[in-house]
């Protein structure tokens, strides 16, 4: 009996060593750094926050060169920042530290994120039988996660908390109450609104009820708060693209998801991934929706009628596992929310004396979340490994299985969202490729084009590079800016000149040559204000300024200021295109619902183009005035269009679920457009469209 007690207090004191280790660790490794440096993703939280505070709409967040803008101009140091595909809501949390300096009000996350870890573990304590030192273990072992998450700032730590919360609250009988906690964290990150699934899987109807009827009242403050057209453009055009993992990265395999793997091998890009196994899809469609239906099913199937403290611990330890193996793009810092799976499931299995099972999710746990080098964690997929297997065992352990009534039912409806899924994949990839043969390439190694602008003989592009915004010209090179911390986040180009938008501290519109691609430097500087746009013959010249909650339009002929001054609120007016007899169009309305305006210079005067009709954007004018190429926006994609001003005749150009954007005229025959088919949401790669073969007047073509 001595020697019991003896080796028992050895195992606790080494357990409370090895928490402590941990802990130290977390301590210089993640938190001393994350305190020191301001990094992704908590600047894109705190810039929106900061937007909002200061009454600037946030209609236009999910565009990257508006949100690096509006960094720029806040003078935020972080190289690069973009808010996709994060909610609306996501910028509620840092508001209340929006009026703080960046650095200081990351710091004020980062105490509130230890307090709510703190906060996470108590509760683990009141609904698990572990020790302290168990919980501080399990929890310290998420190493690179929990790093991540405070070295970017981000919401993980809080999004465990609030499961936390709704598990004590399951665990106490309070079912509405427990899904109107997982409704605040799906409103901050959509995977825990999945819940959804299980409740409805186990008829918890309150628990249901709870959930959805506080995710409706969610919904209605934060667009209450934010404005509708914000929402609309996430539930139109992001969120979609995010679901399909066909958003940021689709090829690469740092997602350490099936999504990833599917990219990287069944699809081709011709940039990005020119070789996969095999390029096609209906595999891809067919292999990830069978992937999904699997594991999901696998779960429901496994989920027996009982209602009890052992069954809820499995059941949401296990399906919070699936969650984050069935995400499209899981990085490191969503395993947070697997210390839950980890705490509870290794609760469950302590009680139910399965002590080699609960050794082997710890090591499980650890494979997923311990820092590996890249050949291992990217080549061998360590952490969906990781995952896959804590899966798996958990599945295995079920206390529960569904009755024969039960399954047969799930076989039929396994099959239904089968192929839903099926049909769901091959519709957003349907036409992917149809401009690939059309491609231009580009020389520089960047994340994508975001803008295009056809000058003489050569094309400049407005390109997201690893260290910012800049310019290229095709063929050239990169047009430097004056300054190394400024970015280029505009070009238009004429035969002699190509105009600069260069975003600092202010933006500036500056003027380089356009010979030798621009190498030459910068030659003058024109005017304060962003988005310029200059007409074919390179006569007229029109920007945008913003001042006094207004966008303000100027225009300037020969270098001489116009008689122009048009405005409408902030962030109404878009993009615009000037003509070789002084004609305006640009698109108005705000990002949501955009239309076209037309202002005269004879007549001085704006008005609506009422007949292009739906939302649209990107007007570009052809050389002879007569056609106008332009974006409108379909089923939540942006498609290229041909409008005749003079017979209001359409030709339709593209048709995939992805963006044609920022049409520019090469000359009377040729047109350059920005396309994200097969990329990321926004980071395209230019397109030549040849028009000469195309009869343009005929009115069949519109059909």
């Amino acid at each position: 009996m001595r020697d019991f007690f003896q080796h028992f207090r050895r195992g606790v004191a080494a357990e409370w060593i090895a928490a402590a280790m941990l802990a130290g660790v977390f301590a210089i490794w993640s938190f001393v750094p994350a305190w020191r440096t301001l990094r992704t993703d908590f600047p894109n939280y705190y810039l929106a926050a900061s937007l909002y505070s200061r009454g600037i709409p946030l209609d236009r967040v999910y565009e990257w060169r508006w949100f690096q803008r509006q960094k720029d101009h806040l003078q935020i140091d972080q190289r690069l920042v973009g808010f996709a595909p994060h909610p609306p809501m996501c910028a509620l949390p840092v508001l209340p530290l929006a009026s703080l300096p960046p650095l200081t009000a990351k710091r004020v996350w980062l105490i509130l994120n230890l307090a709510f870890l703190a906060l996470a573990l108590w509760l683990f304590r009141r609904t698990t039988d572990l020790p302290w030192r168990r919980l501080l273990l399990l929890c310290f072992l998420c190493l690179l996660p929990l790093r991540q998450n405070f070295l970017f700032g981000q919401y993980y730590v809080l999004i465990l908390l609030l499961l936390c919360a709704g598990y004590f609250a399951a665990g106490r009988g309070w079912k509405f109450a427990s899904g109107a906690w997982l409704a605040v964290a799906a409103s901050l990150k959509i995977f825990p609104a999945f819940f959804l699934i299980l409740f409805l899987r186990k008829r918890d109807w309150r628990a249901a009820a709870g959930l959805v009827l506080t995710g409706v009242a969610l919904a209605a403050i934060s667009v209450l708060l934010f404005g509708w057209n914000v929402h609309k453009i996430f539930l139109l055009e992001i969120l979609p693209r995010a679901m399909h993992g066909d958003l940021v990265g689709p090829y690469a395999l740092e997602w350490n998801s099936f999504t990833g793997l599917c990219h990287r091998f069944l699809l081709a890009e011709p940039e990005l991934n020119p070789a996969p196994w095999i390029n096609s899809i209906a595999a891809y469609s067919i292999v990830q929706a069978a992937l999904a239906t699997f594991f999901l099913f696998a779960f429901l199937l496994s989920t027996g009628e009982s209602e009890t403290r052992e069954t809820q611990a499995w059941e949401w330890s296990t399906f919070l596992a699936l969650l984050v193996v069935l995400s499209s793009m899981p990085t490191a810092y969503h395993h947070c929310v697997l210390i839950f799976t980890v705490i509870v499931g290794v609760d469950f299995l302590l009680k139910r004396g399965r002590h080699g099972s609960a050794v082997m999710l710890v090591m499980f746990f650890a494979l997923a979340c311990a820092p590996m080098p890249r050949f291992i964690w990217l080549n061998l997929q360590s952490r969906l490994v990781g995952d896959l297997l804590i899966v798996f065992l958990l599945l295995l352990e079920a206390p529960g299985r569904a009755s024969r009534r039960v399954l047969r039912f799930g076989y039929a409806m396994a099959l239904v969202f089968f192929a839903f899924l099926t049909f769901s994949n091959l519709r957003a990839l349907h036409s992917r490729d149809e401009d690939f043969s059309r491609r231009v390439p580009v020389a520089i190694e960047g994340y994508g084009t975001l803008a295009v602008s056809s000058g003489g003989d050569r094309l400049f592009l407005d390109e997201l590079m690893t260290n910012g915004y800049g310019a290229v010209a095709v063929p050239g090179g990169v047009l430097q800016p004056p300054s190394a911390n400024q970015d280029v986040l505009a070009v238009s180009a004429a035969p002699e000149s190509v105009y600069l938008e260069i975003a600092g501290e202010r933006s500036r519109i500056v003027r380089v040559p356009a010979t030798n691609g621009g190498q030459s430097g910068v030659s003058d500087e024109v005017a304060d204000g962003y988005d310029p746009v200059v007409s074919p013959d390179g006569h007229w010249l029109a920007y945008l300024t913003d001042a006094g909650g207004k966008t303000e339009i100027h225009g300037m002929k020969d270098g001489h200021r116009l008689p122009l001054s048009y405005s409408e609120r902030t962030g109404d007016i878009l993009e615009m295109s000037f003509s070789s007899d002084g004609s305006l169009i640009f698109a108005s309305g705000g990002a949501a619902d955009p239309h076209l305006m037309l202002w005269g210079y004879s007549s001085g005067a704006a008005r609506r183009l009422s007949e292009i009709q739906g939302a649209v954007r990107f007007p570009a004018l052809s050389p002879d005035g007569r056609w106008l190429a332009l974006s409108r926006r379909e089923s939540g994609s942006w498609h290229l269009f041909l409008h005749d001003l003079q017979n209001g005749e359409e030709v339709r150009f593209t048709s995939g679920a992805c963006n044609a954007i920022s049409p520019s005229w090469e000359n009377s025959h040729a047109l350059v457009y920005v396309s994200d088919c097969g990329r990321d949401l926004g980071l395209g790669a230019p397109v030549r469209l040849d028009l000469s073969k195309l009869e343009l007047s005929k009115p069949e073509l519109s059909k």
